[in-house]
């Protein structure tokens, strides 16, 4: 009931966004003195031939003067469409584009502009945002392809159309954010259309598959010649060459509430609130708050113990972006969490036996050292010279007390003195990508010992 009351509502919706399409497709010029047909073809209308249409849409006969203050409707479609820039706010990473005359790739920068017909791609990790001339924003995400299909304002009417194309990837767009009437924006996918005049919205797109988050407002989504309006908190999913599903409730933002704002350690863990519906999490980590520097990127399986591990961290501030995910692949609204890494030095190491100058006999041989607070793994080194260039013998263990039997000494060690000392590093992270060791802060400390003759 609860599904059937929303498409009723949306669809009641719809009527009324069609008919603000419609007003909106015209424009009611007011008449000035000396104004005739021929200047105001001049001034604004694309063709000569729109003289014709303008004078029949009217009902004006053309050797009829026009008087001042009398009212024309020009119908949109007459207008002059003059061609305006895309402005680069944004290019993090491997950002590239591309013209119609010049299928080379250009890197891009911060400042450049965009016109009709450039295409654009970003690569892993990597961040795009587009300013047009309404002041729409559109956010690029990784390994994404855009293309700016046209980009103009109308003239007289100074209203702004902004019509894109995304071939793959992910956009997140805020659309016409002055809510001036007549401008508008429509992203283009290979399965649907999404439209809109002022709103916050998500796209995303394969090959054959479209999908369409609401995060404020209203938003048009049309696939194989069906449309469907979907409000704030909505979502949904178009196959290639099949029909909208029915609006689906998009997913809370997750729960971050309990997440650890500070790490002493080189990796950051954090355990997920499970959720009615999610099958998964997705997770995006910035250095900055605006997520223009984005350093890993991860999707979490959903489930009662399931964690978000995130390996490899360098000391500094990091920005968490997370979103829970439903069958479809619908992401809800973002939770942003801010946490700190600052591993902690690792201590230094006191060797306690054997103590400087210990004459080793054919009894079994102790070296202890104090622990490492940083849960370390440590690697014993016995060396003839005191630059332990020509180690007779090394082990890798986590045990700060390590025996050897007198069987090792009689068979290893040579009359004369030995040196020995301990080193420690972190304990290894492990997860399904990579295997990390923080090796830039090592401790170590040589005794010596001697061989009894």
């Amino acid at each position: 009931m609860r599904s059937v009351a929303v498409f009723c509502m949306l669809s009641c919706g719809y009527t009324a966004y069609a008919e603000e399409s419609a007003a909106e497709a015209a424009w009611h010029y007011t008449v000035k003195p000396n104004d005739s047909f021929e200047l105001i073809y001049r001034k604004y209308l694309a063709s000569r031939a729109g003289i014709v249409k303008l004078s029949s849409h009217n009902q004006h006969p053309l050797s009829k003067k026009l008087q001042p203050g009398q009212v024309l409707v020009i119908p949109v479609a007459l207008l002059k469409k003059t061609p305006v820039n895309v402005q680069v706010l944004v290019a993090s990473g491997d950002v590239v584009a591309s013209t119609k005359q010049l299928q080379t790739s250009r890197a891009i920068k911060v400042g450049d502009t965009l016109t009709q017909g450039d295409k654009l791609k970003t690569g892993k990790y990597s961040v795009a945002k587009l300013r047009f001339a309404d002041g729409s924003v559109v956010d690029v995400q990784q390994n994404s392809s855009i293309e700016i299909h046209a980009s103009y304002q109308y003239a007289g009417k100074e209203t702004f159309v902004s019509l894109l194309k995304l071939n793959n990837g992910r956009t997140e767009i805020e659309a016409n954010p002055n809510h001036t009437v007549g401008n508008s924006m429509q992203i283009e996918t290979p399965s649907a259309i999404a439209a809109v005049r002022g709103t916050q919205f998500r796209v995303a797109t394969d090959a054959d598959v479209a999908l369409q988050e609401t995060i404020e407002g209203q938003v048009a989504f049309a696939g194989a010649g069906q449309e469907i309006l979907l409000a704030k908190g909505f979502g949904s999913v178009v196959e290639k060459n099949q029909a909208p599903l029915p609006p689906i409730v998009l997913p809370d933002a997750p729960d971050v509430t309990a997440f650890s704002q500070q790490f002493e350690q080189n990796h950051a863990k954090f355990a997920l609130v499970p959720q009615t519906e999610v099958v998964a999490f997705v997770s995006q980590l910035a250095r900055d708050a605006a997520f223009t520097q984005i350093v890993h990127e991860q999707v979490t399986p959903a489930g009662p113990s399931a964690a978000l591990l995130i390996p490899d961290l360098a000391d500094g501030q990091y920005y968490l972006r997370l979103r829970a995910q439903e069958s479809h692949g619908l992401q809800g609204q973002s939770a942003v969490h801010a946490f700190t890494v600052k591993v902690r030095p690792l201590a230094a190491l006191e060797l306690l036996a054997p103590v400087e100058a210990t004459k080793i006999a054919d009894t079994p041989l102790t070296f202890e050292w104090t622990p490492n607070p940083n849960n370390a793994i440590y690697s014993l080194q016995i060396a003839r010279d005191a630059d332990f260039n020509h180690k007779v013998y090394e082990a890798m263990t986590t045990l700060t007390r390590v025996t050897l039997t007198p069987s090792f000494a009689n068979a290893m060690l040579t009359e004369g003195e030995y040196y020995w000392r301990v080193t420690s590093t972190p304990k290894v992270v492990h997860n399904e990508h990579q295997a990390v060791v923080k090796q830039d802060k090592m401790f170590s400390k040589s005794g010596r010992i001697t061989r009894a003759q």
